[in-house]
């Protein structure tokens, strides 16, 4: 029987939401256990084509949990790598439930959510990848309903963004009146996104703890932010540690936002390219074939 799992990229933060708010999106990890010898080399496609198996995290989760035996391995991924869309995350989650179906483990969403925010270190970007749209990653996972007149534009540079470089770019403290500010816009932005106040959306997106010292390596960054607002964002930001631009904006216009913040960036010499993918309302999604 062919165990397979698929799920959804994400994009974290979303401005003031440092860490605690991801957003699923309608882009997707595919990951399958094939039957056949045990110790096959796996076989990968999309945007992990010709990727080696010993980085591959699902391979060595896998792997770390004899899940492997009778079966090959098998991965399309569509989810950006390097771009803060969330690659790692749905990685890490594809291979806890699919260890959890070779062993006949119920698949608790709680307890794989619980897995891959330990194993990953990112909660924001598990909460999307198990429970789906938005969700509150605090001391417990929590759905909440994105305003309908909110949607997602990115603007997706070639050049990736190390995860790791982008976190030691974030001072270890801060000044009391920064984290006043932080908190205030990351109570906003919730509110905001929820109820549709976009006064208090736009107010939300503009962190103050982690997008002014990461911005740096993105080229172009300011460029773009001022041509999503241009283009009618509610406000722009990085996705998760970069490098996509995320903006947030009207539905009719996120087409227009994402063209606007593709083009400054390529104007900067930093070739991107444009994507407005819809919100993953589910989670993961496992599937068993005879």
């Amino acid at each position: 029987m062919t165990l397979t799992v698929r799920v959804p990229a994400s994009t974290s933060n979303l401005g003031a939401g440092f860490d605690c708010l991801g957003l699923a999106l309608d882009v997707w990890l595919e990951a399958s256990l094939v039957p056949g010898r045990g110790g096959s080399r796996p076989r990968y496609a999309g945007t992990l084509k010709g990727l080696d198996a010993d980085s591959d995290i699902v391979f060595r989760l896998l792997a770390e949990r004899d899940a492997l035996e009778d079966h090959q391995l098998v991965v399309d991924s569509q989810i950006p790598i390097g771009k803060g869309l969330g690659s790692s995350a749905a990685a890490v989650v594809a291979a806890l439930v699919l260890a959890r179906l070779v062993t006949g483990d119920p698949v608790d969403r709680k307890a794989v959510f619980r897995g891959a925010a330990k194993e990953e270190g990112h909660p924001d970007n598990a909460g999307a990848a198990v429970f789906g749209g938005l969700v509150l990653a605090g001391d417990r996972p929590t759905r909440v309903d994105l305003h309908a007149d909110i949607a997602v534009a990115l603007a997706i540079p070639g050049r990736g963004v190390s995860t790791k470089s982008a976190r030691d770019l974030v001072p270890g403290a801060f000044p009391r009146e920064v984290a006043v500010q932080q908190s205030a816009r990351s109570a906003a932005l919730i509110l905001g996104l929820t109820t549709g106040d976009l006064e208090l959306v736009a107010f939300g997106m503009d962190d103050r703890l982690a997008v002014p010292h990461r911005k740096r390596l993105i080229h172009g960054y300011d460029m773009a932010a001022a041509a999503g607002l241009e283009a009618g964002a509610y406000g722009v930001t990085i996705s998760g540690a970069g490098s996509a631009v995320l903006a947030l904006g009207p539905p009719d216009r996120v087409t227009a936002i994402a063209e606007s913040m593709t083009h400054a960036l390529t104007a900067e010499d930093n070739s991107a390219t444009a994507a407005t993918p819809s919100v993953a309302e589910s989670g993961f999604i496992v599937s068993a074939d005879s």
